[in-house]
Order: C-alpha cells, then structure tokens, then sequence
C-alpha cells in the first residue's frame, strides 16, 4: 500500500515536471515564431518602403536635375530647338507620374509640405512652355526670353533637400527598429539555451521538441544571413543616393558645378564678404552664337565644346574661385577674396584670350569667342540671383555691341 503510494506521488511528480518543461518549451518556442515572424514582417515592410521611396526619390532627382523636365525647358527657352519641346512633353509625364508615386507613400508632414512645393514649382514650369513656345514663333530672342519665363527653383531644390533627409532618417530608423528586434529575438534564444541542460534532460524522451529546437537554431542562422542581406542592400541603397545627390550638384555633361552648387556657394561667399566688409564678383559668361556651332556641326560637337570651354575656365581660376554651368551654352564665376575687385579684369582679359584659342581637336579651324558681364557684390545686389540679373544685364550690352567683349561693373 505505502508502496503504491510513492509510486502514484512520483507519477504526479513527474506530470507536472513534464507539464513544466512543456510549458516552458511551448512558450519559448512560440516568443521565437512570434519575434521570427515579427522580424520577417519589418523586414518585408522596409524593403517595400525603401525601395518605393528610393525609385520615386530618383526619378523627381531626375526631373529637376541635368537632362530632365527643367533642364530641357531651359535648353528651349535659350537654344529653341523643337527637339527640346517634343521632349518636355515625355518629360511632364514622368515628372508627374514620380511626384504621384511619392504622394502615395506614408509621408510625415514636413515631406506632405516639401512635395507639395515641388508639385507647385513643376506646375509653374508646365504653365509656362505654352508660353516659351509662343515667344519662340514670335521671335524672340533668347536672353529676352529667357528672363520673360523665368521661374525660381529654389525652393523646389530646398524641398527636395527635405525628401532626401526623410528618405535618410527612414533607412537609418528602420535598421534601428530591425536591429532592436533582431537583439531581443537573440536574448530569447540565449535564456533557452540556458535551460537546455533541464531541457536536454527531459526531451530525451520528447524528440520532437528538441527537434524544434534545432529547427529554430537553423532559422535564426536563417535570419541572420538575411539580415546581412538587407544591411548589404541599405549600404547600397546609402550609396546610390549620394550618387543622387552628386548628380543634383554637379552637370553630368561638363563635370563642373551646377547653377545650385553655384547658387549656394555665392549665397554662403556673400554672407562672409558682409560680415567681413569685403567685396565678391560675380562673372557671367555667355557663348558666342553657340546655336549656330550646333547648327553646322551637330549637338554632339556641341557638347564637347561646352565641355572644352568648362575645362578651360576652371583651368584660369584661383583656388579659391568658383566657375559653374548655370544654362545650356552660359556659365558663372564666382570670384571672393581680399583681391577679388583686382582680380576680376584680369580674369575677364583671361576668358576672352583662353576662349579665343582655337578648338581645332573638335573641329578644324572652329573658334569660339564669349561676352562676360560682371557684377560687384554686395554692391549691385543683396543676392544671389540680382547679382546674376546685374552681370547678365551687362553680358546683353557687350552681345549688342558686338560680341567678344567684357563689360565689367
């Protein structure tokens, strides 16, 4: 009797330790289903959203940046060749069809606000080919044109600056998210190792928990390679756009800065020369009867004039200077410094004589001249953009006096 009574106490015993042990295994098992699931979810949903927001974030680069919808307004407005209109019409779709495809993403405020700033700047621009185009029949030159038309991208460049820090804080939180679960899914499956050896103990009659067990451990190296995976694609995801953001600040044709590089280093080389009580000049530099270059020799030679004439102009700077591509055939120098006022005449004698060289490795016997007009900051102008108006103002006077001259404030 007293035997049968230790038998049925041990029995007991055993149950609930067997009920224990399962109970303990069914819960960690589950918090690791429930945590690989979780983890998977994150990552299924950041590569959706990364990926949309990259593609989207791309394309609007491309509408504002070189070659897209701006660009190809611009080159109409000044060179005003049918060939750029026929492409604005392609170029307003895809613009739209991007701006439309960041809208349908899940956007805070501040990113709602900056695309809504670039939709309006596009819309300007849509607004204004009809009448770029009317001005091209009825003859109009092109400077005059050009200012008649003319639309501020600033604040769109601004905007889409915005885009991109949100499209960065998205990559760096989501990887921060994936990494915190990724961390405690790990603590779990090292507080289940540290019961293997009870566990070890009982499963040697349950195989097919340890088997579970085993098949977790599999998952989770699973997982992990996965997730070097993703990491690998982040970096390369960071990668491209910083190739985006090289493409927004330099022309990809010449290899020089862009009109916004320009724009922003004049903006900062203004601000010092007022506080400093020092002076800047702003040099505007237009080609010659460049449509008639790419006229006779085609818009291949074209380019690679333009690309000589850029190589040129950095090659007569100072360090310290700056020269940039602001239009299709036009560039600015930005010239700052003590000796700025001494060294503006001295460069534009420079430009004149460096431009004036043949360009007999494109085309034999082919010359180029150029007309610069100057401006002084902050004497002509408070900003950036009135200090070009003033220097192309004066560009105008030496194209109707002739050409191949310098007029300098």
């Amino acid at each position: 009797m007293e035997g049968h009574l230790l038998n049925q106490r041990y029995k007991k015993r055993t149950a609930l330790l067997a009920t224990l042990l399962a109970t303990a295994m069914l819960t960690l098992g589950g918090s690791l289903l429930y945590n690989l699931v979780k983890l998977r979810q994150s990552w299924v949903d950041y590569s959706y959203e990364t990926s949309a927001r990259g593609d989207a974030l791309a394309r609007i680069h491309r509408a504002v940046g070189y070659g897209g919808f701006i660009h190809h307004y611009k080159n109409y407005v000044l060179r005003q060749d049918q060939a750029y209109l026929d492409r604005l019409a392609l170029d307003i779709d895809e613009t739209r069809n991007a701006l439309n495809s960041y809208s349908r993403l899940e956007l805070a405020m501040k990113e709602q606000v900056a695309l809504r700033t670039i939709r309006k700047t596009f819309e300007a621009y849509m607004a204004s080919v009809r009448s770029a185009e009317l001005g091209v029949v009825e003859g109009v030159q092109p400077a005059l044109l050009s200012k008649r038309v003319e639309i501020s991208d600033s604040t769109a460049i601004a905007a889409l600056a915005v885009l991109q820090q949100a499209y960065d804080a998205y990559n760096e939180g989501a990887a921060e998210r994936i990494q915190a679960d990724f961390n405690f899914l790990i603590n779990v499956l090292l507080v289940g190792l540290l019961a293997v050896p009870i566990i070890g103990f009982w499963a040697h009659g349950h195989m097919g928990l340890l088997e579970r067990l085993v098949e977790n451990i599999l998952a989770r190296r699973e997982m992990q390679q996965q997730l070097l995976a993703r990491e690998q694609e982040a970096q390369q995801a960071h990668k491209r756009s910083e190739q985006y953001r090289d493409l927004a600040y330099r022309c990809s044709l010449t290899q020089i800065p862009n009109r916004q590089a320009f724009h922003e280093a004049a903006t900062a080389a203004l601000d010092s020369a007022r506080e400093s009580e020092e002076k800047l000049a702003v040099l505007y530099v237009d080609v010659d009867d460049f449509k008639r270059i790419n006229d006779e020799h085609g818009h291949p030679v074209g380019d690679k004039v333009l690309a000589e004439i850029a190589c040129r102009l950095d090659s007569i700077l100072r360090e310290e200077d700056l020269v940039a591509r602001i239009g299709g055939d036009e560039f600015a120098i930005l010239i700052f410094g003590r000796d700025a006022l001494k060294a503006k005449e001295q460069l534009a004698s420079r430009i004149l004589d460096v431009l004036n060289d043949p360009f007999d490795h494109i085309v034999e016997d082919l010359r180029v001249s150029c007309s610069v007009g100057g401006a002084i900051g902050p004497d002509h102008g408070d900003d950036v953009d009135s200090l070009l108006r003033e220097a192309d103002t004066r560009m105008y006077v030496v194209k109707k006096s002739g050409k191949n001259g310098a007029m300098i404030g």
